[in-house]
């Protein structure tokens, strides 16, 4: 199953809409709610979206583009094309194979792939699949010796970087998620059993493999408690630490000693600070709206914080990205790379691993034709003189 090619519905899917659109008639209720969804009002969110309608396109013609390149390095590591396939938490969520699927697609890809601390697949499980570029992301644990072993895990595992998210110092207001009264794992209300019947694959998916887990995490958990999802994902919540600084995250720095990336960045100030401490990289982000709504969108802050700091670390941006003309504004902007979250996502709940693939290619190809039609043969092409900003009047 996991080396199926791309056929039949996924053929017909032909943009990331459509593909939500799948993952949607696939994935029960609750769960397409918790993927989807955003903080509050979801303002952010749908500002993510919207956002890039403020960028034109500058189309140049008469170029000779018989051959176009998307390929490039980010954070020291070669990739296909400049976007990276996110760490996200909890894969299986959407299909059995979770994390793996992703990164067997990814590596097949050549683009990068990044798994987290509350990822349903270890750490080293994820690095088996495939000699694909990975990093790892962790969170601001209480227990620093946590995010000191997975400096030794993921060097022995052979991850190229380690990103460290600073925007979840509590849980964002995701209201969907409490409309649905999401439970982990999911208590059996009439509800729950019902969304359950309307999607049988899903639903024959979930019962006919292995349980839930967060194997990354369980190794410090009380033994009583190890074998209880619920209780190792209560135990994970309450590891957040509200208290974790600078101080901290610069101690992180220096014992990875390697390609380290704070992300959850949306102010000149904190990006001075990540480059203050020796972080190689930053990733401008929202989270995808789900955690601070009306916090800035990716575009809206993007341009000074490159110009503050894009000399002295690597600028990355996240949020909404969901087209190639999306990532080429933001290259346009000065990123230098993009990272994708739910399209992705959305790949992993309609197709599995295939699903990913026909994500990856999509966006691959939009990006592909898209530099064509400007005129651009190559990544380092995109430059601001590859964009202007529309007249506000203009912009629906």
């Amino acid at each position: 199953m996991s080396n199926a090619a791309v056929s039949g519905p996924l053929n017909r899917v032909f943009s990331i809409d459509d593909m939500r659109e799948r993952a949607r008639r696939r994935l029960p209720g609750f769960i397409f709610d918790y993927l989807d969804g955003g903080a509050d009002d979801e303002y952010t969110r749908a500002q993510n979206a919207q956002s890039f309608a403020a960028l034109s396109l500058i189309q140049r013609v008469l170029v000779d583009v018989a051959q176009v390149d998307t390929g490039t390095t980010l954070l020291g590591m070669p990739t296909s094309a400049p976007f990276i396939l996110s760490s996200t938490g909890a894969s299986r969520f959407y299909h059995s194979e979770g994390e793996l699927a992703a990164a067997r697609a990814a590596a097949q890809a050549g683009v990068i792939y990044g798994t987290t601390s509350s990822a349903m697949f270890s750490l080293e499980e994820v690095a088996g699949v495939g000699e694909g570029p990975r990093f790892f992301q962790v969170y601001v644990f209480k227990d620093r010796s946590i995010t000191g072993e997975y400096v030794q895990r993921c060097r022995e595992a052979g991850y190229g970087a380690m990103f460290l998210t600073v925007d979840c110092a509590t849980a964002g207001n995701r209201e969907r998620d409490l409309r649905n009264r999401l439970s982990i794992p999911p208590k059996a209300t009439p509800g729950i059993i019902w969304q359950l019947l309307k999607r049988p694959a899903w639903t024959l998916d979930y019962l006919t493999n292995p349980g839930w887990r967060f194997p990354n995490v369980e190794g410090y958990v009380d033994d009583s408690t190890r074998d209880d999802f619920g209780s190792v994902a209560e135990w994970f919540a309450e590891q957040l630490d509200k208290s974790y600084t600078w101080d901290d995250a610069a101690a992180l720095c220096e014992a990875w000693g390697g390609q380290f990336v704070i992300k959850g960045i949306t102010s000149v100030a904190d990006a001075r600070l990540a480059a203050e401490i020796g972080a190689t990289g930053i990733v401008v982000s929202n989270h995808g709206g789900r955690q601070l709504d009306h916090a800035p969108v990716t575009l809206e802050v993007l341009p000074e914080i490159v110009d503050a700091v894009g000399d002295r670390l690597e600028v990355l941006a996240d949020s909404g990205y969901r087209r190639g003309t999306d990532i080429i504004k933001a290259l346009a902007l000065g990123a230098k790379g993009v990272l994708i979250g739910k399209a992705y996502l959305y790949g992993l709940g309609a197709g599995g691993e295939a699903g990913v693939r026909r994500v990856i290619e999509i966006l691959t190809g939009e990006l592909k034709r898209n530099m064509t039609l400007m005129g651009l043969t190559d990544i380092d092409e995109i430059t601001s003189d590859s964009v202007r900003w529309r007249d506000p009047r203009f912009v629906r």
